[in-house]
C-alpha cells in the first residue's frame, strides 16, 4: 500500500512539473496558469510547489516556475512555508530568490 501511495505522489509531482514547464511555453501558458489559479487556496499544491522550488537551479525550469507560482499564493498559506521560503530566497539564482523574497514580503506585510 505504501508503494502505491508513493507511486501516486510521484505521478502527481510529474504532472505538476509538466504544468510548471507549460507556464514557460507561450502556447500552453494560459491553460497552465488557469490550473494554478484554481489552486491558490490549496495548501497541498503549495507544499508540492515548495518541494519542487527547493530542488534549486540545477533541476531545470520547474523550480523557478514553481517559485513564480508560489509568490502568487496568499500570505496565510505562505506563512506555513516561511522557513523553506527563506532557503529559496538565499539561492544565488535570481529566478528563484526574487519570487521567494516577494512571498516573504507578503508574509511580513500580514
Amino acid at each position: 500500500m505504501r508503494a502505491l501511495v508513493a507511486l501516486r505522489k510521484l505521478n502527481a509531482m510529474d504532472d505538476l512539473r509538466t504544468k510548471l514547464i507549460d507556464t514557460t511555453d507561450q502556447r500552453k501558458a494560459g491553460a497552465a496558469m488557469t490550473f494554478f489559479e484554481a489552486r491558490m487556496n490549496d495548501g497541498a499544491t503549495l507544499a508540492a510547489l515548495v518541494e519542487i522550488a527547493l530542488e534549486g537551479e540545477d533541476a531545470g525550469d520547474a523550480p523557478w516556475a514553481a517559485a513564480n507560482i508560489i509568490a502568487e499564493y496568499p500570505a496565510t498559506l505562505l506563512k506555513r512555508h516561511e522557513a523553506e521560503l527563506r532557503l529559496i530566497a538565499a539561492e544565488q539564482w535570481d529566478y528563484l530568490n526574487r519570487p521567494a523574497k516577494a512571498a516573504l514580503a507578503k508574509i511580513d506585510a500580514n
